[in-house]
């Protein structure tokens, strides 16, 4: 399970290093692409698979705003498995996308990881936290 918020370091190369708590999750390889609020999305291999397959059972052909949704996370995606050094290569593109310099916030969400800029996630993070008990009776309907 992909539980937390890492503060990580990323080099001029563009590697990042996967906190511990993740490494496990990551053995099979990964995949990473574009979020759709510019952060990357890192999936562990299975659970690629299955998005995957999701979104090619699930998104009609036929459907323009499918054929995007499809392009945005394909087109962006790209297969990373972390070396001996617990390290990911993010590709420039993905970084670039997601502001990724020489620091980076990953956090688990339980299938799969985030990675966000610090000055973004800060955004993101301030306006979830805000937005808390708006968001849960929004989601009432769910009976969560």
């Amino acid at each position: 399970m992909l539980l937390g918020e890492f503060r990580c370091r990323a080099d001029t190369d563009g590697r990042l290093t996967i906190p511990a708590a993740f490494r496990g999750e990551l053995v099979e390889g990964a995949t990473v692409t574009r979020g759709i609020e510019r952060c990357l999305l890192v999936y562990p291999a299975p659970e690629w698979e299955r998005l995957a397959e999701k979104i090619q059972e699930r998104l009609p052909f036929t459907s323009q705003p499918a054929r995007k949704f499809a392009r945005f996370i394909f087109s962006g995606a790209a297969v990373c498995t972390p070396d001996q050094s617990d390290q990911l290569l993010l590709p420039d593109q993905l970084r670039s996308y997601a502001h990724i310099e020489d620091e980076a916030v990953v956090v688990g969400l339980l299938s799969h990881l985030e990675i966000w800029s610090p000055r973004r996630w800060h955004e993101v993070k301030s306006s979830f936290c805000e937005d808390g008990p708006a968001l849960a009776e929004k989601l009432r309907k769910f009976e969560i």
